[in-house]
């Protein structure tokens, strides 16, 4: 399967740094916890390592298994390095061997560990192993003076930093480390065009404020490099991404990116993954059998608008049990079902994240478990409004929010992801409160976090130093240019009437999808008025579903998830493709998906509506598009 994060084999070897770098080296600041290494201006030539007559022949695996053995036998530091090396090279190693090799490692004496080229062997081990924090340590500073840091040494030990940065969503840190190392790979053109490859996961890894925040901040080479992604993923079609690729090259008739091209033009359009069996794995019954029916029912409608007879839909139900799901999903992997989608519980995908034996998966929900690199997660959670509501405020220019959040865990996810959110943007909010919508004082809480007291006592003042008696009205405070209120919407319906009595409701509101039940109603929701807020496209339209049968029934209930499994089953058939090439985006039922190829994450694009009259209305609607 080609991926956008194939797995970096090192090799020895010279370059010579380009002209056109020297500014970058100036310029490029590099920052993420360790120092990034420095480049050689003029690197020697190294000479290649001498092959043991013996080793020549034998295959890398039974290779690397030897020199392993011979290793644990006699372990000398020569030889621990060699077996370190041979394993290092493998395509996968085994847990095993990796287990090995680590142990000969830190049995080499404290002094043997030292050099740069020893610590990198162990950084890389220990990234190999997913052991991430164990890796930075090991791999430390840059040592020009250390004999051991040839220029490979220096070119791996950077390739192995910029992952590092990748791995904790130092997304700026880790395009600068990858544009500083691609100079220096002119020589090495598997290597170089891996790091390329790289360098465009970590764009599509940048959210879109974040991607326009880099123009004109970095170097011409970042620039020119940011400009052309966001034209191919701005191309709806072969034509228009050649036409801007033409553009673009005229721009830049030297740049690196040129030798990319062809494969992105070749992308165009985007192709459907091999036909098979998709296995579903949905909490059918239990205390989640209702959200899995309405998923189910999306997916299922999907599937006979995109099947073409090549393959079966199979339903199992997990019972909303974690070790059902893992044994269902063993069971399909053995049974060689093309693509799985599901499950849904996030301690059943937790269970099917760990696990080693995978094929290609679409899971219903996000995991902290480093899954294997042929599953991806989507969801729709309040995280993910939260920063869909970041990214707006900012790139409106609104830098400056008060942000007001229920008591409880769902104002603890929306208040940590909205503030993870802008730290990436170099933004922070001005004021986060934290009320109980029941409370018998919300309405002296939300003036005092609107700023009515204070500016009351300022009139008091200034009444105090005239003498006059002034007729003046509180104003809301200065320091803030927008509102962020998130809450359920009986929670909102009573958070914001006190804001109109503040008069901030001035200011430009922005919520979360929760502030919209689903079903509009004007009376209701009057109070509601300017409020703009992310939700899915489908549920402004109307979504039909589907029996056993294929009959229509009545509307269904969490219309949302219904566009959730549309989605998953269209975003499953071609994850292949995206993955190769990730400045395509996939519109759907809930918004416009990308995948962060770095982090295996599909992120979506919501569409955006504001309350009038009432009601919600979509304000993003693509003139074009009608009213389908």
């Amino acid at each position: 399967m080609t991926t956008i994060v194939p797995r970096s084999q090192h090799r020895a070897g010279h370059a010579r740094l380009p002209s056109r770098l020297a500014l970058l080296l100036l310029t490029a600041t590099i920052v993420a916890g360790c120092a990034t290494p420095r480049p050689d201006p003029l690197p020697d030539p190294e000479p290649e390592p001498e092959e043991r007559p013996d080793l020549v022949e034998l295959a890398p695996e039974v290779r690397a298994s030897l020199l392993l053995n011979e290793a644990r036998a006699r372990p000398q530091p020569d030889a621990i390095r060699e077996a370190l090396t041979a394993v290092l090279a493998l395509d996968t190693p085994s847990a095993n061997q990796l287990e090995q090799a680590d142990q000969l490692w830190n049995a080499l004496p404290a002094a043997e560990r030292a050099p740069q080229a020893t610590r990198l062997l162990g950084a890389q081990l220990a990234a190999a192993r997913r052991d991430w924090e164990q890796a930075r340590e090991r791999l430390g500073g840059d040592d020009p003076d250390d004999p051991t840091r040839t220029p490979s040494v220096y070119r791996q030990g950077l390739s192995l930093h910029a992952r590092l940065l990748e791995h904790e969503g130092q997304w700026y840190q880790a395009l600068d480390s990858r544009l500083l190392l691609d100079g220096q790979l002119v020589m090495e053109p598997d290597l170089h065009a891996e790091n390329q490859q790289r360098i465009w996961g970590v764009l599509a890894a940048l959210r879109p404020a974040q991607r326009e925040q880099l123009l004109g901040t970095r170097s011409p080479d970042s620039d020119a490099w940011v400009r052309l992604f966001m034209a191919l993923r701005s191309a709806d079609s072969q034509d228009q991404a050649r036409q801007a690729a033409a553009q673009w090259r005229e721009r830049n008739p030297s740049h690196p990116a040129n030798s990319l091209l062809p494969d992105l033009l070749a992308s165009f359009p985007l192709a459907t993954d091999h036909e098979g069996d998709t296995l579903v794995l949905l909490p059918l019954s239990g205390d989640l059998a209702e959200l899995g029916h309405s998923v189910l029912d999306g997916i299922t409608r999907a599937y006979y608008a995109e099947h073409t007879g090549g393959g079966r839909l199979i339903v199992r139900d997990t019972h909303g049990a974690p070790e059902t799901a893992a044994a269902l999903y063993r069971n399909g992997v053995e049974a060689g079902v093309s693509r799985i989608i599901g499950p849904l519980r996030r301690e059943s995908v937790q269970a099917v994240a760990a696990r080693e034996q995978t094929r290609p998966t679409v899971l219903l929900n996000r995991t902290d478990v480093r899954a294997h690199d042929d599953i991806t997660t989507l969801a729709l959670n309040p995280e993910e409004d939260a920063r869909a509501v970041a990214d707006r405020s900012a790139r409106a220019g609104w830098r400056h929010a008060l942000v007001i959040l229920p008591e409880g865990t769902f104002g603890d996810r929306v208040a940590r992801a909205h503030q993870a959110a802008l730290a990436e943007l170099d933004l922070q909010a001005r004021t986060v409160v934290r009320v109980d919508p029941m409370a018998d004082d919300l309405n002296a809480t939300i003036g005092n976090a609107v700023g009515i007291p204070q500016s009351e006592g300022r009139i008091r003042e200034l009444a105090r130093r005239t003498g006059l008696e002034l007729e003046a009205d509180p104003q809301v405070r200065a320091d803030i240019d927008h509102l962020f209120v998130a809450g359920a919407a009986t929670q909102v319906r009573r958070i914001v009437p006190h804001l109109h009595f503040h008069r901030a409701t001035q200011l430009p509101i922005m919520a979360t999808s929760h502030v919209y039940a689903g079903d509009p109603d004007s009376r209701r929701d009057a109070d509601l008025n300017a409020i703009v807020f992310p939700d899915a496209p489908h549920l402004f339209d109307r979504i039909q579903p589907l029996d056993a049968n294929g009959a229509a029934i009545a509307t269904p209930t969490l219309p949302r998830f219904v566009a959730l499994g549309m989605d998953a089953l269209r975003l499953s058939l071609r994850q292949d493709a995206v993955r190769a090439a990730p400045h395509h985006q996939m519109p759907g039922g809930t918004g416009t998906w990308r995948l962060n190829p770095l982090t295996h994450e599909w992120v979506r694009e919501p569409a955006w509506a504001r309350f009038e009259r009432g009601e919600p209305q979509r304000i993003d609607r693509p003139a074009a598009s009608g009213d389908s």
